[in-house]
């Protein structure tokens, strides 16, 4: 392979680092968001404790996370051909969904969240890895 060739893959590889960052970083999001809400709503009364509580805030993160992690396990398969990442990533993708299901106990949603969340970042992270490593 030569200089040039591997100008080029790095080069090519920037959009698809740029969208595998921005799936991580939300699921991150969802993570720290989970985790933090209590302490979040005790510091910041008012309406963004009201948002960050509300059901309206899990949606708009849902429809945040889930287009930027299928872009990104997308762009992941057709460079390594790997299934587990996507597998890792569309299960965490469910367990978000159904952590939004009416009826579920809060303790309970909010394990799934945090489980859904894991297996998200684990998921890109092993993505990001396996493209970095492909030819």
């Amino acid at each position: 392979m030569s200089i040039r060739d591997l100008r080029t893959r790095r080069t090519g590889d920037r959009p698809a680092n740029a969208i595998e960052g921005v799936a991580v970083s939300a699921s991150l999001l969802c993570l720290v968001h989970c985790l933090a809400l209590p302490l979040l709503l005790m510091l910041l009364p008012g309406a963004i404790g009201l948002f960050a509580a509300s059901a309206a805030f899990h949606y708009v993160a849902l429809a945040l996370v889930v287009p930027a992690a299928l872009a990104a396990f997308w762009i992941g398969y057709l460079r390594h051909r790997a299934l587990p990442p996507a597998v890792l990533g569309c299960i965490g993708a469910g367990c978000l969904a159904a952590a939004l299901l009416p009826g579920m106990a809060e303790g309970v949603e909010t394990l799934v969240t945090v489980s859904g969340s894991l297996l998200l970042i684990a998921g890109h992270l092993l993505n990001w890895r396996l493209r970095a490593h492909a030819l």
